[in-house]
């Protein structure tokens, strides 16, 4: 008997690590390209009166988001230009999708070098900050994989709810630095076989960055900066509405979080469906990191 119940236990320990290793997500939640700081360290120690004296600086990037990359990367310094240092240098940025491949999370991590200009007529530990900005596109189609709809009137099975909250691993969001991040569901009856399915849409940005364009003025400072925002049920496109939501864009400010837009559809019958509803989202984002770093002249015997 002992030894039927030690098998089970076994058998038991087998089956939930497999089933806890069968779930890999390339990740969850809002994210995006991070950015760290390789070089330089965070004292320097420079003859600032020789002119070819530089200071190296190397940049990695590290897409989390399920969407190519393509934009631009660039760097400069908050010193005066008097003093020579880092002025707006730009490289092109080019960096895959997040993706898993044979249950390993695969991220790409592309690394990009500067140089600054010379410092000179700096005083004894001068400070100044290193900024790095990855302005960049993403293109993504998300959203649940099944949403069930039926007449309220049709008691049948299967069973579909009249309302319910889509999240998590039921919501299949596609990890980028705006998306999905939860759906309220609702079916209204029109009449006994015709049904209005309402969804409204929680959109949610990673913590760092912000929604930004190709050109910045003030009145995408005031309006805030464009979304392009498609949403269809089963090929038929939803009609929506929101605030700062107008004719396909959502307009989003830098200092919001999350937005809600509220999408409808009317369907013709009252049978049991179910259905992906594929959220189209296409913008520009941009994220900044800071390296603050000290610069002291070896002459003075620093």
């Amino acid at each position: 008997m002992k030894k039927e119940l030690l098998i089970l236990i076994i058998a038991a320990l087998i089956f939930i690590t497999a089933c806890t290793g069968s779930k890999n997500l390339v990740g969850s939640g809002p994210d995006g390209v991070q950015i760290k700081f390789v070089q330089p360290e965070d004292i320097i120690a420079l003859n600032i009166q020789e002119e070819t004296t530089t200071v190296p600086i190397e940049v990695e990037l590290t897409n989390y988001a399920e969407c190519n990359i393509i934009g631009t990367l660039c760097v400069k310094d908050t010193l005066s230009d008097s003093f020579g240092g880092i002025n707006d240098q730009c490289r092109e940025i080019s960096l895959d999708e997040s993706r898993v491949n044979n249950k390993k999370i695969e991220l790409d991590k592309q690394t990009y070098f500067f140089s600054s200009q010379p410092y000179s007529n700096l005083f004894k530990d001068e400070s100044t900050n290193i900024l790095a900005t990855a302005k960049y596109s993403c293109n993504i189609i998300t959203g649940p994989r099944g949403v069930c709809t039926k007449s309220i009137y049709n008691k049948e099975d299967p069973k579909c709810n009249a309302v319910e909250v889509i999240s998590g691993n039921a919501l299949s969001s596609k990890v980028a630095p705006v998306t999905v991040t939860k759906i309220e569901k609702k079916l209204l009856p029109i009449n006994t076989q015709d049904t209005r399915l309402e969804v409204a849409i929680t959109l949610g940005k990673m913590n760092k960055g912000k929604v930004s364009a190709e050109t910045e003025n003030q009145e995408s400072s005031l309006k805030g900066n464009p979304i392009k925002i498609e949403i269809d049920y089963a090929g038929s496109f939803m009609s929506c509405q929101g605030k700062d939501y107008k004719e396909g864009t959502l307009y989003w400010k830098s200092n919001e979080n999350e937005k809600i837009i509220n999408c409808d559809i009317f369907l013709n019958s009252g049978d049991y469906q179910e259905n992906p509803i594929n959220i189209r989202l296409n913008y520009m984002y941009e994220i900044t990191e800071t390296k603050p770093i000290t610069i002291k002249d070896k002459k003075e015997g620093s």
